[in-house]
Formats: C-alpha cells, sequence, structure tokens
C-alpha cells in the first residue's frame, strides 16, 4: 500500500497557550512565547508505534524535513519519494505537497494537523483534480478539528493504517470539511463553515465523526445541570472549567465572569483564580493550591470528545492528578444522543492514561440527575 504523508508542524501550538488554533505566524509566535510546544512529533510518533511492525510495510511517500520525513526517520522508516518544501514550511506547502503526492499513486494521504490543515489538503487536492478519488486519513493534531476527516486519536489513526494495509481500501465515505474563522473565535464568536467533502476509509469506531450543531439543550436544561453541579462543589476546591455554553451555565450561577471557549479556574465558593489560562498557568495554579483538584467538562456535540479537542490546556499532568473522581462530565441528554458511536472519548495526548477512563463515566444530564455513559478508547 501507498501512503502519503503530509505534516503540519505547527498544528495544535496553539492549544496548550489557550489560543483557539494555531493558524497564522502570529499565533505560532504568541504561542511559542507562552512556552507552548510543537504537538505534532509526539501525535505521529504515537500513531507510528501503535501501527507496529504493519508501518514498515508501507511504502511511504512524504513532504521534506518537518512536514513528514523528519517523523518517518525518527520511526525508522524510509520514504519512496520525499516532495521538497520551504523551510519554515507555510500553507501553500501544505496544498503543493498535498497536489504533487496525489499524482504518485498513492492509495491514501495522510496529513497531520487541525481543520486548517484539512482546508489546505482540500485546496491541494482540488488543484490536482484528486478530490473524490483518493482517500484521505486526518491524524487529529490541531486545536479544533471539528471536521469529521479524522481519527479518534493517533493510536486510532495507527490501528486504522494497519486495518488498510491488511484488507485494503474496501469502502470509503465523504466526511465533511469544516473550519472556524479563529480571529472571531478569541472574540467569542462561532462562525463554522462547510468548505466541502473529502473521502476517508469507512472506519466508525476509528473515525471522529463531524460536530453535531444544536445539541447543547434548552436554557432550562443547561442551568438545571449547573445547579446540580453547583451543590456538590466543595468551597475550598479547585475546579478547571473547560469550554461550552453548557459549562458557562455554571460559571454564570458562580457570578464568575469566565470564558466561553476558554477554560478559568475557580474554587468551589465562586473566587474566579484565572480567566481563560493557559496550560502553564493552570499547572501552576494547581501545584500551588493544596486541595483537592475538579476537572469540569462538556463533550462536543457528535464527537464525544471530553479532552483532546478545543481544551489542551488541560493536560495530561492535571488529568492525571485530578482522576477518575475529578472528571467530571456535564450534557443534556440531546447531546449524548447524538454522539458519534454512542460513546465519550478522551485525547490527552497519553494514551496509556486516557485507557485508564475507558469503562463508564457518571454524566449530570439535568436537576440531581446523572446517567452512567459508556467511555471508550
Amino acid at each position: 500500500m501507498k501512503i502519503g504523508l503530509v505534516a503540519n508542524p505547527w498544528a495544535g501550538i496553539g492549544g496548550p497557550a489557550g489560543l483557539k488554533g494555531s493558524d497564522g505566524a502570529g499565533s505560532v509566535q504568541a504561542a511559542l512565547a507562552a512556552h507552548s510546544l510543537p504537538q505534532v512529533p509526539a501525535r505521529l510518533a504515537a500513531m507510528f508505534a501503535a501501527c507496529g511492525e504493519t508501518a514498515s510495510a508501507i511504502d511511504w511517500y512524504t513532504a521534506d524535513g518537518a512536514m513528514g520525513w523528519t517523523a518517518l526517520q525518527a520511526a525508522g522508516l524510509q520514504a519512496s519519494a520525499v516532495v521538497p518544501v520551504s523551510e519554515p514550511s507555510q500553507a501553500a506547502d501544505t496544498r503543493r505537497a498535498s497536489g504533487i503526492l496525489a499524482g504518485m499513486g498513492i492509495d491514501l494521504l495522510l496529513f497531520a494537523g487541525g481543520d486548517g490543515t484539512a482546508r489546505d489538503v482540500l485546496d491541494g487536492l482540488h488543484d490536482a483534480g484528486a478530490v473524490g478519488r483518493l482517500p484521505v486519513l486526518g491524524l487529529p493534531a490541531g486545536v479544533k478539528m471539528q471536521s469529521a476527516v479524522f481519527a479518534n486519536h493517533p493510536t486510532a489513526a495507527g490501528l486504522l493504517l494497519r486495518q488498510l494495509q491488511q484488507n485494503g481500501l474496501a469502502v470509503c465515505a465523504d466526511a465533511e470539511v469544516m473550519d472556524l474563522d479563529e480571529d472571531a473565535l478569541r472574540s467569542g464568536e462561532i462562525s463554522p463553515r462547510l468548505y466541502g467533502y473529502l473521502q476517508i476509509p469507512l472506519a466508525p469506531t476509528l473515525t471522529q465523526g463531524g460536530k453535531a450543531r444544536h445539541v447543547s439543550g434548552s436554557g432550562a436544561q443547561r442551568m438545571a445541570i449547573a445547579r446540580s453541579f453547583a451543590e456538590r462543589m466543595e468551597a475550598r476546591s479547585l475546579y478547571l472549567i473547560g469550554p461550552g455554553t453548557t459549562t458557562q451555565a455554571l460559571l454564570a450561577l458562580l457570578g464568575v465572569e469566565g470564558t466561553l471557549l476558554g477554560v478559568d479556574a475557580v474554587l468551589g465558593d465562586g473566587t474566579l483564580l484565572a480567566r481563560d489560562a493557559t496550560r502553564r498557568e493552570l499547572e501552576d495554579l494547581a501545584g500551588d493550591w493544596q486541595a483537592s483538584l475538579h476537572l469540569v467538562l462538556s463533550p462536543i456535540g457528535g464527537q464525544g470528545m471530553v479532552l483532546g479537542r478545543g481544551n489542551q490546556q488541560i493536560s495530561p499532568r492535571l488529568l492525571r492528578a485530578a482522576g477518575r473522581h475529578g472528571l467530571h462530565v456535564l450534557a443534556p441528554p440531546d447531546k449524548l444522543m447524538s454522539l458519534h458511536g454512542g460513546v465519550l472519548r478522551i485525547d490527552s495526548g497519553d494514551a496509556e492514561l486516557d485507557a485508564q477512563f475507558s469503562g463508564y463515566l457518571p454524566v449530570t444530564t439535568g436537576y440531581r440527575e446523572q446517567t452512567m455513559w459508556p467511555v471508550s478508547v
């Protein structure tokens, strides 16, 4: 099997810094200034590890340097062809490399990045006349990743590649390429746009599906969930409250001016300690505050992602410190019913840690109402 690989080396770097995305040189520089590190090398390494020995049986075609070739070398893999790109790479390199690789007779184009990278791949394949005839698979490495072209996480991507190498590309399906205006997003405005469709291998348990909209429940439902959880909050415990309209209702009930799309740190008595905090700020707070740590999150509608999509400020270190009893999921019933595959998922960046949360978690779905819901890796 011939697979082309294109990686956006800066994808996801804005997530831990709370920047809502990584598009543009300004965002990258701001993320570096906030001590955020590139996410893509570790994500690619985890994918290759999950793929195992099968990765050596694949004929790899890739872009040069950090856009693919470096990761293959680090995994001990060879490339049949390498497409030259500029250094540092730009979005135009993703578009050009995708088009060139499509013309090399590959069976699948694998890309690492987020929604912006998916758009560039779509443009590159469109220019090459390959949209609709060349399947793609996205390795999720960005911040938002609302498109339906991504695997659930690096391990899922590796397992899917293993299946494809062994069984071939039997069935593919159209998947949405969505993106948000990051400047508008940083101002609290959510304006998703459909850019087109790409074909992906049909593997419902390994791919994330698209983000479902209008499944955040009514205002009354969200307030009932907020009241139920607020009653259980401990005054001197630390709560890291993630993005979303359901968690926003909790902040409003506490009288806290938090953020719709960021992560806020509050005490159980409603004291705001940090607003729209970065990963480093949250880890410092958790280390300094000698009390129990709680993560309060709401899954993405449709995808079911509790961690790893738009809330990368919450690190594996914080998830480990909170533990299973410190992870609280809030969601109205209609959001749970919308979930792709019917399960919740966690993609913290640490596959072994994520696996510890498989099984069932209680989800607060109303006033003094909880539902045990499956969590799958």
